[in-house]
């Protein structure tokens, strides 16, 4: 699929999204990778609308530019994003709530401090980014180094790897220093990518991914 004929199944996709307002949404494509701009609603929104293309045949990449602007309806101050923010942590049954500090300055919350695994690292953000408001969530929170663990951190990626069955894990190298990972080689689809990146990411003393996997459909 030609960069032209690209962009046309990217603008349909996101006009056939429930969550998303295409109208607002500015698509360009070069050499298969997709750069979205323009502005919507919500952080929600802006994260559908990234998410809604990555299936596409012929993506290799996203580019996202698009500016969260809140209704005036939805504006609150900083005080009272940081209040809801540490409300639905406190709510989270598998969130250390505790353990994370909450500031929110221009509408942008920065979560901080110290969790045991990266998926409550991904719940925290997860779960402030759907709040009214939102412009963005700067995910601070560091993952506390178990040594036990982080040991074994290479064999435990390539398992979670192998176990999807939508992945080459032959093709996608692991490269492992302490407890941060970065994956190489080369996959099929954008999805892939995302997949690979994902499952990095949820296997145990993992504290970082660098995600360098060539999309080549």
């Amino acid at each position: 699929m030609d960069d032209k004929a690209l962009q046309h199944a990217v603008t349909e996709e996101l006009e056939w999204a429930p969550h998303v307002d295409a109208s607002r949404i500015q698509v360009a494509v070069h050499d298969g990778v997709v750069h979205l701009s323009g502005h919507v609603a919500s952080l929600t929104e802006k994260k559908a609308a990234n998410r809604t293309i990555w299936h596409l045949e012929g993506v290799t990449g996203v580019r996202d530019d698009i500016v969260v602007q809140p209704a005036e309806a939805d504006r609150h101050a900083d005080e009272e994003l940081s209040r809801r923010a540490r409300q639905v942590l406190d709510w989270d049954a598998i969130i250390p709530a505790s353990q994370i500090g909450v500031a929110t300055e221009g509408g942008v919350i920065t979560l901080s401090g110290t969790v045991d695994e990266a998926y409550q690292r991904a719940e925290a953000e997860q779960r402030v980014q759907h709040l009214a408001g939102v412009v963005h969530v700067e995910n601070r929170i560091v993952i506390r180094p178990r040594p036990e663990v982080t040991a074994e951190v290479g064999k435990h990626v390539r398992r979670a790897l192998e176990r999807h069955s939508e992945l080459d894990s032959s093709r996608i190298v692991v490269d492992v220093q302490g407890s941060n990972v970065t994956l190489s080689g080369k996959v099929p689809s954008y999805t892939q990518r995302r997949i690979a990146e994902n499952a990095a990411w949820a296997a145990p003393g993992v504290d970082e991914v660098m995600d360098l996997l060539q999309v080549s459909p």
